[in-house]
């Protein structure tokens, strides 16, 4: 089984929320050069328009995409924010091609945990 270096799992639980964040931005990650919108996204991860665009809306939002200059507005491409969230990208681009049930299982884990964390938050808790 593939290892996966400490910082990359690390980035992977505290920055990747869900396998289909991942992909997008591994689809953009192995395009740079190319530009890319909520449709080009829908048809290669077989999502909702609408759900494709709310995930490159939040790939922008973090920094690892951007737009690119078209007219209309929608489209993006590959381009983190600096030379440190490149090296992650690359870094999970990596570890994803080599182990993917285990990033899948980091994210899920991750994912996991958080909501168990939050329905906590919300528990009657009773008085001494």
């Amino acid at each position: 089984m593939a290892s996966i270096p400490d910082d990359i799992r690390r980035f992977i639980q505290t920055s990747i929320p869900s396998v289909p964040y991942l992909e997008a931005a591994l689809l953009f990650h192995r395009s740079p050069s190319e530009t890319l919108g909520p449709d080009e996204v829908a048809r290669a991860l077989y999502l909702p328009k609408a759900r494709a665009a709310a995930l490159v809306q939040d790939l922008a939002d973090a920094g690892i995409v951007a737009p690119a200059g078209a007219a209309d507005g929608e489209m993006y491409r590959f381009a983190p924010r600096d030379a440190e969230l490149a090296r992650a990208m690359q870094g999970v681009a990596e570890a994803y091609s080599r182990a993917l049930v285990q990033v899948a299982s980091l994210i899920h884990d991750s994912t996991g945990k958080n909501a168990h964390r939050f329905a906590a938050a919300f528990k009657l808790r009773k008085d001494r």
